[in-house]
């Protein structure tokens, strides 16, 4: 790679890295309305990423932990597979 087209690498690099930024949103009825201004000009194309922003509380940890545990006593997982003795994973030759 030329160092003219390197230079352009870094700087197309440096300019993704200083316009990402990280803003909560709000839907209604199906539409993102950003909780603070977004300082971009009209018709702008953006990459988003949606996490849902959720509360948790001491009671919504346990609930989750509950249906964790009502799952895997519906469908246990099961090591199933041969059990090797200890001599036999270690095996010397």
């Amino acid at each position: 790679m030329s160092a003219a087209a390197n230079r352009g690498t870094i700087r197309e690099s440096q300019r993704n890295r200083a316009m990402s930024t990280h803003i909560d949103a709000t839907v209604i009825n199906g539409v993102l309305h950003p909780d603070e201004p977004v300082q971009l000009p009209d018709r702008s194309r953006v990459r988003l990423t949606i996490e849902p922003i959720e509360t948790w509380s001491a009671e919504t940890a346990r609930a989750a932990l509950t249906r964790i545990q009502a799952r895997l006593q519906e469908r246990p997982i099961h090591g199933g597979g041969v059990r090797y003795t200890r001599d036999e994973l270690h095996e010397r030759r």
